[in-house]
Order: C-alpha cells, then sequence, then structure tokens
C-alpha cells in the first residue's frame, strides 16, 4: 500500500523537523498528496495517526490538500484527470497520454511547539515560502 510508505516517510520528516528545530513536538501540519500513484487521504489520515503513535507528531492536526494528477492527450491536446492507471482520452480515445502529477507529498505548512523557559510553550510557523517535497 503506497499511502503506508507516505505516511511513514512524513512522521519521520516531522520528527527530524522537531530535532532540527528544538521543538517538543508538532501542532499541525498541512501537507499536499499529489503524484501518479493516487494518494488515498483517507487512508493516509489512519495510518498517519497509527504512525506516529508515541512519537512528537501524534498529536498533530493533520491538515490534506488534495492535488490529483492530470493528463494531457498527445495527438488532440484535452486535458483531464485520469481515474486509472492506464486512461484513455475521453474525447477522441487515444491511449497517448502524458501524466503530469504534483510530487507525492508536499509539506504546505508546519506549526512546531517550541519551549522558552521565559515565556513557557510558543509556536513556531514553517509557511509556505518553505514548501517541501518529501517524495
Amino acid at each position: 500500500m503506497h499511502e503506508s510508505q507516505v505516511a511513514r516517510k512524513l512522521v519521520a520528516t516531522l520528527e527530524a523537523a522537531v530535532n532540527e528545530k528544538g521543538a517538543i513536538g508538532v501542532k499541525s501540519v498541512k501537507v499536499r498528496l499529489g503524484g501518479v500513484h493516487w494518494v488515498d487521504p483517507d487512508a493516509f489520515r489512519e495510518l498517519f495517526v497509527l504512525f506516529s503513535q508515541g512519537t512528537k507528531s501524534e498529536l498533530a492536526q493533520l491538515e490534506i490538500e488534495e492535488a490529483p494528477p492530470k493528463a494531457r492527450c498527445q495527438p488532440c491536446g484535452f486535458t483531464f484527470v485520469p481515474h486509472d492507471h492506464h486512461p484513455l482520452c475521453p474525447q477522441c480515445g487515444s491511449a497517448e497520454i502524458e501524466i503530469e502529477a504534483e510530487p507525492d507529498l508536499q509539506i504546505l505548512e508546519l506549526a512546531l511547539i517550541m519551549t522558552n523557559q521565559n515565556i513557557g510553550v510558543t509556536q513556531l510557523d514553517l509557511g509556505s515560502d518553505e514548501i517541501r517535497p518529501i517524495c
């Protein structure tokens, strides 16, 4: 199941970010699911919850944005969202299709929980200027 690999990769990436920034946990993360593998967002969410148990991201709020692949027919130029791995053009029936897709997973926004002995717990926001494709 591809969702399993992508969810594991996200948890590992979040753990690395927590350690790199000296944070104590992940408050929230917004991701974009794309790619040509059709990652199921519901299965991905369930697996993220499972794999993040016992980690610094287990309480993170997960927001998912979907970016389905696009297909472009070479002969007629028609663009459409494919619904299987071997699409035919719905306009002309051609199998000469070029698939255009985002990476399987991108982190769009990440909010880490930081500690500061003077002010307690704060939040570090890493916004869209740091969008990172991770697989």
